[in-house]
């Protein structure tokens, strides 16, 4: 996928979906620290390829995620093992060159050694206007919301073909959010704010 060797996550596209697929392994990266955030980086600009996957490590587990669509998250943990790069002829720009590196920006270097707190699916909803009709009007799986001890949030979401990486107040922005049940809480009903 992505022009990436051996990646092969497998796409999602409802929070049931993402839930019932990955819950698990979203659930065991509870209480642990967040360690590094890696991305394909444009040689010698520094800036993440946005349409590439992204890599956060948590003590040792992975959370690799990347976007396509309207609403398809592609969520995988062990996948990018050994830095793979994409063929250049899949890539948005093959004239740009991609390596892997850290993704350095301050408001994500507070977050290195912070302990997760919480996940939360975000969905965002979609409108449009249709022209012999009415309007059609959908929740769409718009990405993830990682809640750190500290209070703040590492927003990964999906805007059309690319993720953003955002960090936040938690439960800052207009999403619907549906928490999972970590260890040690009791959230049983979604959290649809």
């Amino acid at each position: 996928m992505w022009g990436i060797a051996g990646y092969r996550p497998e796409p999602v596209a409802t929070v049931d979906g993402l839930l019932d697929v990955h819950g698990d392994h979203l659930r065991s990266l509870a209480g642990r620290r967040l360690t590094r955030i890696r991305g394909l980086c444009y040689v010698g600009e520094g800036d993440r390829c946005r349409t590439l996957p992204v890599v956060l490590e948590f003590e040792g587990e992975r959370l690799e995620v990347a976007a396509e669509g309207f609403d398809r998250l592609f969520v995988s943990r062990d996948d990018l093992v050994g830095d793979p790069l994409p063929d250049t002829d899949d890539q948005d720009d093959p004239e740009r060159e991609v390596a892997w590196a850290d993704v350095a920006r301050a408001e994500l270097d507070v977050l290195l050694g912070a302990r997760l707190a919480a996940v939360r699916v975000l969905e965002h909803d979609f409108r449009l206007a249709v022209v012999d009709g009415g309007p059609l009007e959908a929740w769409l799986l718009g990405g993830l919301e990682l809640v750190f001890a500290c209070g703040r949030a590492v927003q990964l979401v999906n805007v059309l073909d690319a993720l953003e990486i955002a960090v936040e107040p938690a439960g800052a922005g207009p999403w619907r959010r549906t928490a999972l049940d970590l260890p040690g809480q009791d959230q049983r009903a979604p959290d649809r704010s």
